[in-house]
């Protein structure tokens, strides 16, 4: 089940900010990273490949190789509502909800994104404990620090193994331990789903297979042939 998203001619405006994708842009299987100075419109970006806001231009289509009898292998288009039941999304500034414990969010949000509930505690489990959390799950939210917040964040994105996987600055505040154990399990949910990271921190990009990068200047998004032209572009 190969997707894909593919932006052609999208504007989206927010007071005197312009986003535009005036050359075709399609982002596929494997880690996509957008960069760009702070300012340069990324998390508008990202929140517009989580359908959080809608571009007032042009299109934006998800679209998925399927097999149907009778017709055989081709790209269905998804709506909105299919490619949201795909998704995870870590926003810049990830909060959850305030009041619960990390185990009671986490848990919540594992019902909501469809894990079995025979499934959800042992699951959850292991990424608390691997997450080096497990202690702390029973600490409301507001309580926690800004790197453990951080860690709850990404796992609601990534509990569920989501086929598009669109995180904002991911590794801020962690430490090189935390950022090695997350960057180890995105590389490996790569392999099969969309994986679309913002940052300003070269340090944080991975060269290799299945990796695209994407620049935004000013609010025009564009993409590049070789993650190693990173070196070149003015990102902090």
């Amino acid at each position: 089940m190969s997707i894909r998203i593919t932006l052609s001619n999208v504007e989206y405006s927010r007071g005197t900010f312009k986003l535009a994708v005036d050359t075709p842009c399609t982002f596929a299987a494997g880690i996509n990273y957008v960069v760009g100075r702070n300012g340069a419109g990324k998390s508008t970006a990202l929140k517009l490949l989580a359908t959080a806001v809608e571009p007032e231009k042009g299109s934006m289509i998800f679209t998925m190789l399927t097999s149907e009898e009778g017709a055989g292998m081709h790209r269905k288009q998804l709506s909105v509502e299919e490619a949201r039941a795909l998704m995870g999304f870590l926003p810049q500034h990830f909060t959850g909800y305030s009041d619960m414990t990390i185990e009671r969010y986490l848990t919540c949000m594992a019902f909501h994104k469809g894990i079995p509930h025979r499934l959800v505690k042992a699951a959850l489990e292991k990424w608390l404990m691997d997450s080096k959390l497990l202690e702390l799950r029973k600490r409301k939210l507001r309580a926690l620090s800004g790197g453990q917040l951080q860690k709850v964040g990404l796992i609601q994105a990534l509990i569920n193994q989501p086929r598009i996987c669109i995180l904002d600055e991911p590794f801020e505040g962690l430490d090189n331990q935390e950022k090695t154990f997350f960057k180890r399990v995105i590389y490996k949910l790569s392999h099969h789903s969309i994986i679309i990271i913002s940052t300003n921190f070269p340090e944080d990009m991975e060269q290799g297979d299945q990796k695209s990068l994407f620049y935004l200047d000013e609010g025009k998004l564009r993409m590049y042939d070789e993650m190693a032209e990173v070196d070149s572009l003015p990102i902090i």
